[in-house]
């Protein structure tokens, strides 16, 4: 039978987007924090995007992750954002505790857009005005009142119309920003008129990071991935992520009800599908049906059942190879092994967030220094059908080649019964 329709399957590659950011520094030159600027991507050719609404959306969609990696806890990253962004509400898909909301100080600042704010800083959001001048800043009283920053744009000479914002906003109890600095004397100019925090190409220009947008599809199967792999979910865990994925959830119950269980009676609940395949075989066949929804492709078919072959063997490896590993680590490790060819992502970007142990990391990520490296550099070996160089690595561990061979054949064995009964329930 075939799973349930799904809409995200008419899946699309991943494809370059960039975001670019440029640090702002306190008063004794530490990073207080980063702006964070949008870039759209046509081949080699990359442009700021200019409308705020947009370049938001796309941050919130895409970039905000890549932007905060490498961010300390304690700095900030500030966002421009548009005003429908703002009386939408779109901004709360951001973190508070983490982002400075930068409005430009041209807002109109209707009654609609002033009552969002009001309602987003109450939900602990912080406003930046941006580009402030006193000019653009007339009639903009309560919108002033909002912002806990206000950043003004500078140039190289400062000087009288800096004293002049600052005359301006006497009462003001916020933070100043003085951005657009491009020499010392304009740094220490601003310093002498009390800004807090400053910023401008004199100090750095913003820094490119590109990345990749995963499809939806994928974007939802890493997800699943990640929670899976958590071993310290229970079962109720495990079937609650499954639970949010209707073609998965049919998949279960078809496996379940097939002839590789024997049911006398039809399972017709999740719950009751994981009580009687037990917390270890749901979490690893859930994992494996994850993989392969992942590339349905004929490559991607093939890679996933040397992936769950390996997994096996790695698994069965570990009831006689020494240091202690449990067999459903070993699982895992080989399991994962390959999941960067499966996204199109560095494998360093895919386990960076994922609730797993950091000698398994390091494993994944093929350090040298981690004793568990040498399972993964083994299963390199084996899925390259190198056997010449496997038989080294097998000797380190203590096992004989054909040892090693016949459990790879029980791995083989193994994976055809389970990946046909996968199959059966596509």
């Amino acid at each position: 039978m075939s799973d349930v329709h799904d809409p995200a399957n008419t899946d699309m590659p991943a494809f370059d987007f960039m975001v670019a950011r440029q640090p702002i520094f306190n008063r004794k030159l530490e990073t207080f924090g980063y702006e964070v600027l949008f870039r759209t991507c046509d081949g080699d050719n990359c442009a700021l995007i200019s409308n705020y609404d947009e370049a938001t959306n796309r941050i919130i969609a895409d970039g905000f992750a890549l932007a905060a990696k490498g961010v300390r806890q304690d700095q900030k990253l500030t966002v421009n954002v548009g005003l429908e962004n703002i009386i939408s509400r779109d901004v709360l898909a951001l973190p508070a505790g983490k982002v400075i909301l930068e409005v430009p100080c041209t807002a109109e600042a209707s009654p609609e857009f002033i009552a969002a704010c009001k309602g987003l800083k109450g939900a602990g959001y912080v406003f930046l005005l941006d580009n402030f001048t006193p000019e653009a800043a007339e009639g903009k009283a309560e919108l002033l009142r909002l912002a806990s920053f206000i950043k003004v744009p500078v140039g190289e000479n400062p000087g009288q119309q800096m004293a002049r914002v600052r005359a301006g906003l006497q009462g003001w109890k916020g933070k100043l920003v003085a951005s657009r600095l491009e020499t010392w004397k304009a740094f220490e100019s601003c310093k002498f008129q009390g800004f807090d925090y400053f910023q401008g190409f004199f100090f750095a220009r913003p820094q490119e990071l590109t990345g990749k947008r995963l499809s939806t599809h994928k974007l939802t199967r890493l997800r699943l991935l990640k929670e899976l792999a958590d071993d310290s979910a229970d079962m109720d865990a495990i079937v609650r992520n499954i639970s949010t994925d209707v073609a998965l959830s049919v998949r279960l119950l078809h496996f379940v009800n097939s002839a590789a269980f024997a049911m006398t009676h039809r399972v017709d609940t999740l719950h009751r599908a994981a009580s009687l395949v037990g917390t270890n075989t749901l979490r690893k066949w859930a994992l494996a049906a994850v993989l392969s929804d992942i590339d349905p492709s004929d490559r991607g078919r093939e890679l996933c059942y040397r992936t769950l072959h390996l997994a096996n063997f790695l698994s069965l490896l570990g009831k006689r190879a020494p240091g202690g590993y449990t067999p459903d680590k070993l699982f895992l490790l080989g399991l994962l092994s390959h999941v960067d060819a499966f996204l199109g992502e560095s494998m360093r970007d895919i386990v960076d967030d994922m609730p797993l142990s950091d000698d398994l990391k390091r494993a994944l990520l093929r350090d040298e220094s981690e004793p568990l490296s040498r399972f993964s550099v083994l299963g390199d070996s084996v899925r390259l059908d190198a056997w010449d160089t496997a038989r080294a690595q097998l000797s380190g561990l203590n096992i004989p080649l054909p040892a090693a061979a016949d459990l790879y054949m029980q791995a083989g064995e193994a994976t055809g019964l389970v990946y046909q009964q996968m199959a059966g329930t596509n």
